[in-house]
């Protein structure tokens, strides 16, 4: 993945994605990356696709154990 760091001399800076990390697409400067983002699939990220989760993702997380704080 390729970040663009920008610093201006009143101490801001600005980190900006560079190159696509799924397709490579080199985005100039002022582009909105966002726009070029969201033409991906989740599944070009190594995601689920929308909508389908994990089944291991379902269950509680301390075993089912209900906690009573009173």
């Amino acid at each position: 993945m390729t970040l663009r760091i920008e610093e201006y001399s009143w101490s801001r800076k600005h980190i900006y994605l560079g190159v696509c990390p799924v397709c490579g697409y080199e985005s100039v400067r002022k582009e909105k990356r966002e726009y070029h983002i969201e033409g991906h699939d989740p599944e070009d990220f190594g995601l689920s696709p929308l909508g389908e989760t994990d089944e291991e993702a379902q269950r509680p997380l301390w075993g089912g154990r209900v906690w009573r704080c009173w």
